[in-house]
């Protein structure tokens, strides 16, 4: 279901109109019009009233809001960073691109700091936005290392689950290639990501095309 078809579902079963639901967002009658008509995308404040409004939780209406900014091109360039991702059926995190090496989903943010010249590694900044916030379990086919910067993480590692940060964790985690992991921010803070192997080489291709 689409963004539209969501909003415009939700506002028939309470009975709005769309000047109602408008006066309710503190928006005009054709701001709703353009969303339910033209597929317009509002910002995530918009979003979160349009929630508020429409009984909907806030972070499934950002989701959707975020998977229909994300562009196939968006798309491709984020899974280039990652080649091979694999993700589990639980996997939501719909990442849209605010700058050529920053992403944003409504949990965390990720930034591609830097690419090895010879395309040996590569080093990203996740950064986990609210306490509890997940990255759900998802593979890949090269090892990756994880760093806590501050903030405090639990990384399951297979079976395996590693404390990252805080008084009494590990600095670090090494996931290996084609291992299920996942990461869940105890505490908000950054975790450093160093992707090794092919996907790097693969990345700089893609981004060599663009």
């Amino acid at each position: 279901m689409t963004f539209a078809e969501i909003i415009k579902l939700h506002r028939e079963r309470l009975g709005l109109n769309k000047k109602q639901l408008a006066e309710k967002v503190g928006v005009t009658q054709p701001y709703i019009v353009q969303i339910e008509n033209d597929g317009k995308i509002p910002g995530d404040g918009v979003v979160l009233r349009l929630a508020d409004a429409l009984g909907l939780d806030r972070r499934e209406l950002l989701f959707s809001a975020y998977r229909a900014r994300a562009s196939d091109d968006t798309r491709h360039y984020f899974h280039s960073i990652f080649d091979d991702l694999e993700p589990t059926e639980e996997f939501a995190q719909p990442f849209i691109e605010t700058r050529k090496d920053h992403f944003e989903s409504p949990d965390f943010s990720l930034q591609h700091l830097s690419t090895a010249s010879n395309g040996v590694y590569q080093v990203a900044i996740l950064t986990a936005k609210n306490d509890g916030a997940e990255f759900s379990g998802h593979t890949h086919g090269v090892p990756q290392i994880y760093i806590a910067i501050d903030g405090e993480y639990e990384a399951k590692i297979g079976d395996t689950v590693v404390r990252l940060g805080g008084p009494d964790g590990e600095l670090c985690a090494v996931i290996p290639a084609r291992t299920q992991h996942s990461l869940k921010a105890v505490q908000r803070g950054r975790c450093m990501t160093v992707t090794l192997g092919q996907v790097v080489r693969t990345a700089n291709k893609a981004l060599a095309r663009r």
